[in-house]
């Protein structure tokens, strides 16, 4: 599956610390080959259930997670900050 990050996705991330940047690679290469390993807490944002496809969440570390949305050839990466990103 290939990922396809918005241009929010690649401004959040630029902001952030280089080392929670490479905990964020790592984490997509974790949810590119295992989406439900428990250490990416890999959910439904309650708030966007609606959407089509729903927006999901992964968590990087305990206050940074990443925004997403699968569709059927690619995941596109909406966001990724703290708990405020949405929607």
């Amino acid at each position: 599956m290939k990922l396809v990050p918005s241009p929010r996705f690649r401004k959040s991330l630029r902001r952030l610390d280089p080392q929670i940047q490479r905990r964020v690679r790592a984490k997509l290469k974790l949810f590119l080959e295992n989406k439900y390993h428990p250490s990416l807490r890999y959910k439904t944002v309650q708030a966007l259930k609606h959407e089509d496809p729903p927006v999901k969440e992964i968590s990087i570390t305990m206050s940074i997670r990443v925004t997403l949305q699968e569709f059927e050839d690619h995941v596109y990466l909406r966001n990724v900050g703290g708990h405020d990103i949405l929607p």
